[in-house]
């Protein structure tokens, strides 16, 4: 099926039956994971004498589920993650078609951390892409299960992300745990950058972390959409797919 993004000048089309998913469920068992969240875990419900598996002799399976949004596979959040006040994902983003630029950033190190580089970015192209899409260096199937925790893993310098605001970018999805360092004394400079908080907030807009782009994907323009469960939370799973231009 094509779609017609009229969003644009010229419109852009796309296959619906080509999209490439680029999230991480959140899995069963060990999955990815950062700043010491445990896994998610899945236990059979029971109660009153119900027990919620066909295996153990109950009528259907029923499970629940307790996981931690932020450390144990994609996600995307708002501005609420940051706000002293309670803000919820899907009160604020609008989870439909966005224009998106496919980026991949190798690091530099610098004071004992990595650094995303950025200097092959062009932050000229203002206002044509709402997504950024940043696949960083190096890249291999291990993100979709590894433990971040203690690892010196690259993020966004405060620098950068001004210029990546000031491209106009309202959705941003990333590889890694976060745009800032796992421990900075809870400082979250990049993420209060991008969503000009507290003074006047961006709070349409909306960071995607954990995503996982294979190396077989060209960087180059695309369209994303996000596919954000519906939680009633500052970040909720999502599922983030892209579709080449056609």
């Amino acid at each position: 099926m094509i779609y017609e993004f009229k969003g644009t000048n010229p419109v852009k089309s796309v296959d619906l039956s080509q999209g490439i998913e680029i999230g991480i469920p959140i899995q069963r068992g060990s999955g990815v994971s950062s700043f010491d969240i445990d896994s998610a875990e899945y236990k059979v419900y029971q109660k009153n004498g119900f027990v919620g598996s066909k295996n153990k002799g109950g009528s259907c399976n029923l499970e629940t589920i307790t996981f931690t949004p932020h450390g144990n596979g994609t996600h995307t959040e708002c501005f609420g993650h940051i706000s002293l006040e309670e803000h919820f994902v899907n009160d604020f983003i609008d989870d439909h078609f966005y224009t998106a630029l496919l980026f991949t950033a190798d690091s530099v190190e610098q004071d004992g951390q990595l650094i995303l580089n950025f200097n092959n970015l062009d932050f000229s192209l203002k206002n044509k892409f709402k997504s950024l899409i940043i696949r960083s260096l190096p890249n291999s199937d291990n993100k979709l299960n590894l433990k971040y925790s203690g690892k010196k893993t690259p993020f966004i310098a405060p620098k950068d992300m001004e210029k990546i605001v000031q491209m106009g970018i309202e959705h941003l999805i990333i590889d890694l745990p976060s745009v800032d360092p796992e421990w900075d004394e809870g400082k979250l400079a990049s993420h209060h950058i991008f969503w000009n908080y507290p003074d006047l907030p961006r709070s349409n807009c909306s960071i995607t972390e954990f995503a996982y782009i294979p190396n077989d994907i060209k960087d180059g323009e695309y369209l994303v959409k996000l596919n954000i469960s519906n939680f009633i939370s500052d970040a909720a799973p999502s599922r983030p797919i892209i579709y080449p231009i056609i």
